[in-house]
């Protein structure tokens, strides 16, 4: 193969990386989900900034309490101590693993409720595979909101 052959590949495959990462992100935003990112991915800098969500935070403690014994089955769980609900000032959910916080924009509808699961699960399953794997935590996100709204 010619060095003009290399090259060419070498483009294709950065484009078509960029062209995968912005699928990726573009699903995200559609269906309102997070994707694990650490919380400066979202704001550029340093991180992110809690402002509590007194409301979610009630939600979520109470149904932690009713997902524990359903997720306790489930290899890789790990309840976390504590996990903060804050006020999500980006465009998309997410957790943050570091410090144990979910951002979201609030809890006002079923889509709310699966969005705020779904980010506890990642920081449920974080040191387990099924934590990285989005197929995994909305289906257990969906899952336990149908079982326990």
């Amino acid at each position: 193969m010619d060095d003009s052959m290399t090259g060419y590949s070498s483009i294709t495959q950065t484009t078509g990386a960029r062209a995968a990462a912005h699928t990726v992100m573009l699903l995200a935003a559609l269906f309102g989900c997070g994707i694990g990112v650490p919380a400066e991915a979202h704001i550029g800098v340093g991180p992110a900034h809690c402002t509590p969500l007194p409301g979610a935070q009630t939600w979520l403690d109470r149904h932690v309490t009713l997902w524990d014994p359903v997720l306790s089955q489930e290899r890789g769980y790990q309840r976390p101590d504590r996990v903060t609900v804050c006020v999500l000032e980006g465009s998309l959910p997410f957790a943050d693993n570091r410090t144990n916080r979910l951002y979201v924009r609030g809890l006002d509808s079923t889509n709310d409720q699966i969005t705020l699961a779904h980010e506890y699960v990642h920081i449920a399953f974080q040191h387990f595979p099924s934590g990285h794997d989005e197929r995994y935590v909305e289906r257990t996100a969906r899952r336990l909101i149908a079982t326990h709204p």
